[in-house]
This record gives C-alpha cells, sequence and structure tokens, in this order.
C-alpha cells in the first residue's frame, strides 16, 4: 500500500513540475500502470486479447480459460500493490480482452496501450525523465522492460500498418537499442534489452493486427 501511494505521489509531483499547456506525467510515462487493480487489467486483457483471437466458445477452451484465471496473480510482485487489486484486474482485463478479440473489436486496445501523446515516437524518443518510476518502487526490471517495450512495439506496429509498410518490427531504432526505460539499478542491461525485444515483438504484433 505505502508504495503504491508512493507511486501515485511521484506521478502527481510530476505532473505539476510539467506545468500548463503540455503533457501530464501521466501522458508521458510510457510504462504500465502504477495502480494495482490498472496494472493487473493491462496484463489480462493483453493475454486475454491474444487468446481471443485464436479460440472458440467452447468446453476446452473454457477448461483453458479457467486455469489463467486459476493463475491471475501468477506474475504479481508486492511492489505493484494489493495482491487481491492485481488479481481483480487481471481477471477482469483477461474477460474483457478475450471478448474483444474473438470479437475482432480493437477499440480498447488502442485505447490502453497507444501513447497519449501522438506525437511521441519510441524510435525517436530520448527523453526518459519520468522512466524510473519502476525502479523506484522495486519492479523487476523484466516486468518494467516487458511493459515498456510492449508499449513502444504496440506504437510501431500500429504506425506500419497505416503507413501500408510490412511487418518489420526488428527494423525499428527502439527494437535494436532496447534501452528505452533502463536504469542503472536494473544492474544487467542484457537482461533488459532481452525483456524489451520480447515485449516489443508482442505490441507490435498487436499494434499491426492480422495480415491483410
Amino acid at each position: 500500500m505505502r508504495k503504491t501511494i508512493y507511486a501515485r505521489s511521484t506521478l502527481a509531483i510530476l505532473a505539476m513540475l510539467c506545468g500548463p499547456g503540455v503533457l501530464t506525467a501521466q501522458d508521458a510515462y510510457q510504462g504500465g500502470a502504477v495502480d494495482a487493480r490498472q496494472h493487473g487489467f493491462e496484463h489480462g486483457y493483453r493475454e486475454g486479447f491474444a487468446f481471443g483471437q485464436n479460440s472458440q466458445v467452447s468446453n476446452r477452451d473454457q477448461d483453458i480459460v479457467n486455469q489463467k484465471l486459476r493463475q491471475a496473480d501468477r506474475d504479481y510482485q508486492p511492489a505493484f500493490g494489493a495482491q487481491e487489486e492485481y488479481r481483480q484486474g487481471f481477471t477482469e482485463g483477461f474477460r474483457a480482452g478475450m471478448e474483444d478479440g474473438r470479437a475482432g473489436n480493437r477499440s480498447r486496445l488502442e485505447q490502453l496501450f497507444k501513447p497519449r501523446d501522438p506525437n511521441y515516437n519510441p524510435d525517436r524518443n530520448r527523453d526518459d525523465r519520468i522512466q524510473g518510476i519502476p525502479p523506484r518502487n522495486q519492479w523487476p526490471a523484466s516486468h518494467a522492460a516487458d511493459d515498456i517495450g510492449y508499449r513502444d512495439g504496440f506504437d510501431a506496429g500500429a504506425r506500419d500498418r497505416q503507413a501500408g509498410l510490412s511487418f518489420q518490427p526488428r527494423q525499428h531504432d527502439a527494437w535494436q537499442r532496447a534501452s528505452h526505460g533502463y536504469d542503472r539499478a536494473y544492474n544487467s542491461k542484457s537482461h533488459y534489452k532481452s525483456a524489451y525485444r520480447a515485449g516489443y515483438e508482442l505490441g507490435y504484433r498487436d499494434g499491426f493486427g492480422r495480415a491483410r
């Protein structure tokens, strides 16, 4: 609870420092949500959407759903906040993502993961002033890298699809650098890069969508 309050306070202070007429810290921050329930929802939604795209309403698939929901807090860390809130968020997110995936509805996926700043481009981003929230709250490096990488990849995939380009996640500067959000507190940069690239490729796939 204390860490959750700290994270919210950090965002509030940074938002005030940004001043009027510019993006708030929450707008500029490219990692996962710092609220335990919303954080769980986002991770659950990602899994549910991917599952829904490749599943049917059947007894076998329902068994898989039940198994995934029983493991709703498998990636939970105390640094995220209350465990039950994370679990509830994951469960709600998984069900919502599964329904949207089956229906081919991408609006909520884009609402959750596209940057709030339309001018944000992960290939050109060099400003990590407020990306230190996860290490300050003792989030595992791999988890933070996955969150930031997924969002960067989602944005790149959506941009490439809109531009009529081919599926090319590894051609982007952001994937090649794989250092967005890295903090020295994480120690191993190579492990961070591996997790970032894995998240980036998953996000790119979801941003790009199914092949036309």
